[in-house]
């Protein structure tokens, strides 16, 4: 099979019954189960490779195979067995073999937000000699975390030289970065039992961004701090700007920044540049400490909570006149800065999806990163998974310094230390419980 690079010269988004299906989530049964376990990996493979009368014929036949390995079968049972267990061997055998070759471009977006529904779609042409019968398509992904329907409508028929749009649901379960192995076309032909499948190996990147509720206000603490040398890259307007010289007229340069005397003098436009030097800059520090390389349940969903309200947080002031420092350190250490035309809530959300667990304490690695730029900082939100020694101390060095913080701590059960001591100029420390934040906080 071949990818095909060009956009499909016809194409019809009926072909896809499926555009409407929710995709359901494993059993119960598989999902206690580890996700390395070769058990679940098994009844995956088999719920998403059998349709579902193939997997009724898999409970048929599964306990009469069991038996009949003990005990001799009646022969009415054992002809019907054997029948039953040709119709599959046929149906997967045959199928194969008459599946013809397919060009598939991809139309899938290659971004989306955790738990969130999305359409995998893809141009289908026949490129074979005869035709393909029932058809539908599945993105599969490394890690193998996607829920995946368990039925869907097929595309019935389509002919040689015939070119159709395909789509199937299918729904991240956590953020994340995962590699699309390629669109994969299943069909159910002959008899409808096992899905027959041809892949594009056409690799790219999905980038699954941490769901969140809004807020619906946030107050915090907020003052300017000198910059200095300025923000060059930050918007020229607000607050105290400092004259740094002329240079040539850019397109989209404000007008009232020409410098007419000097436009008259070199015979070209020129514009007075300026450079910020006041500006409030909000660092956004995540906690990621698991205290261990297999982190539990509970343990992952507070993280997940935690990076959940943070990118909350973000939402909110990317619609303010902030610049936003977000600090996190996992197995890597985040330092990206965001805000006033620097990047945005997209950017902020992409570093969130990849932030990692850290089985050891982050703040030894977190801790100097901060001090470096805490001169600059005005408000510092921090979003702790406990609190203990280490966080104190850490929030009491931000508070030496002048900075104004907020603490955020998502934690089920009661933290290392008491938090009721520590007030901050926004008030005292507030803890939520993921589900709170899965819920939504409401306001800040």
């Amino acid at each position: 099979m071949s990818d095909s690079s060009e956009t499909p010269a016809s194409s019809s988004d009926s072909a896809s019954p499926a555009s409407t299906f929710e995709p359901r989530p494993l059993p119960r049964l598989l999902r206690s189960l580890p996700e390395v376990s070769l058990i679940r990996r098994m009844g995956t493979r088999i719920l998403h490779t059998w349709t579902p009368a193939g997997r009724l014929l898999l409970l048929f036949l599964g306990p009469i195979a069991l038996v009949g390995a003990g005990y001799t079968l009646p022969y009415s049972l054992y002809y019907t067995t054997f029948f039953l267990f040709s119709i599959a061997a046929v149906d997967g055998v045959v199928g194969r073999f008459l599946l013809p070759r397919f060009e598939v471009q991809r139309l899938t977006g290659l971004r989306c937000a955790a738990g969130a529904t999305i359409q995998a779609r893809a141009s289908v042409k026949n490129v074979g000699r005869w035709p393909a019968y029932d058809l539908t398509i599945r993105e599969e992904a490394k890690p193998p975390r996607f829920e995946l329907p368990l039925e869907v409508p097929l595309h019935a028929c389509l002919l040689p030289g015939e070119e159709v749009v395909l789509s199937a649901p299918f729904r991240p379960s956590r953020r994340g970065a995962y590699e699309l192995t390629g669109p994969t076309v299943l069909s159910a032909f002959p008899f409808g039992l096992y899905l027959n499948s041809r892949s594009a190996k056409t690799p790219v990147r999905l980038l699954v961004t941490p769901s969140f509720v809004p807020l619906d206000a946030i107050r915090i603490p907020a003052g300017m701090r000198h910059q200095p040398g300025g923000m060059e890259l930050v918007s020229n307007v607000g607050e105290s700007m400092e004259f740094v010289g002329n240079r040539e007229y850019r397109p989209g340069d404000r007008l009232r920044n020409i410098h007419h005397m000097a436009w008259a003098r070199v015979g070209k436009p020129v514009v007075r540049e300026f450079q910020q030097e006041y500006l409030t800059r909000i660092a956004l520090a995540v906690d990621t400490f698991s205290g261990s390389k297999n982190p539990g349940a509970a343990k992952v969903r507070a993280l997940e909570a935690a990076i959940s309200l943070a990118a909350s947080v973000a939402d909110a002031l990317s619609r303010q006149e902030y610049v936003i420092d977000l600090f996190a350190a996992g197995p890597d250490l985040y330092h990206f800065q965001a805000g006033r035309h620097l990047a945005f809530l997209d950017d902020i959300l992409d570093v969130l999806a990849c932030i990692e667990h850290c089985p050891e304490d982050p703040f030894p690695k977190l801790g100097p990163s901060v001090a470096e730029s805490i001169a600059q900082i005005s408000t510092a939100i921090l979003v702790f998974l406990d609190w203990d020694e280490t966080r104190r101390d850490f929030a009491r060095m931000l508070q030496d310094s002048g900075v104004q913080i907020v603490v955020l701590l998502v934690r089920d059960g009661d933290p290392s230390l008491d938090p009721a001591g520590f007030t901050t100029g926004s008030g005292p420390v507030r803890i939520f419980t993921p589900a709170e934040v899965e819920a939504g906080v409401g306001s800040l």
